[in-house]
C-alpha cells in the first residue's frame, strides 16, 4: 500500500514498516492539549462485506487513546494498554474519513483512564474507554526535574 504524505495538518503515525504503518496510514494532529487521529478507508481496510473491519476501528481507537494518554503525561513513548472496552456504533466504507478524538479523565501515579470516539462526517462510528500503564520512567524523569528545580 502506498503511504500518502501529510494531510490537513495531520502527519503519518507509526514506524515505517511497522504494524500500525502497514495497517494505515493513520494520521495524527497534535494541539496544545490533545491529539486527533484520522484514517482514510481504502479497499485494503474492508472485509468481505465491503465495510471497514471492526478490528481496524478498534486499533484506531486504541491508538487515539494511547497517544492522548502519552501526551497528557508528557511522555514521547508508548503507554501500554491495560484494559480496552469498545462499542462499534456504525460501519465505515471505502472513501470514508474516520476522525478520532479522546479525553483523558484521570491520571494516577501508575495508570491513566481515557475515553475516545470515532466519527465519519460527524456521524458516530465507535466509542471506547481504556486504562493505560504509565511507565515508571515517566515518574523518574518528573522526580529528577523537580529535584533539579529545588536545587536551583
Amino acid at each position: 500500500m502506498t503511504m500518502p504524505g501529510d494531510i490537513d495538518g495531520y502527519t503519518v503515525f507509526g514506524e515505517p514498516g511497522g504494524f500500525v504503518h502497514r495497517s494505515g496510514p493513520i494520521y495524527i494532529k497534535r494541539d496544545s492539549k490533545t491529539v486527533a487521529s484520522k484514517l482514510l478507508v481504502t479497499r485494503e481496510h474492508t472485509n468481505s462485506m465491503g465495510i471497514a473491519s471492526g478490528g481496524l476501528l478498534m486499533m484506531l481507537l486504541d491508538i487515539t487513546l494511547g497517544v492522548n494518554v502519552s501526551a497528557a503525561v508528557g511522555y514521547a513513548g508508548i503507554c501500554p494498554t491495560v484494559q480496552f472496552n469498545c462499542n462499534l456504533v456504525s460501519s465505515a466504507k471505502v472513501g470514508d474519513e474516520i476522525v478520532g478524538e479522546a479525553h483523558v479523565s484521570q491520571i494516577t501515579r501508575s495508570l491513566a483512564f481515557a475515553t475516545a470516539s470515532l466519527s465519519i462526517g460527524g456521524r458516530p462510528a465507535a466509542t471506547a474507554s481504556g486504562v493505560f500503564k504509565i511507565p515508571s520512567v515517566v515518574h523518574q524523569a518528573s522526580s529528577q526535574a523537580q529535584q533539579a528545580a529545588v536545587a536551583r
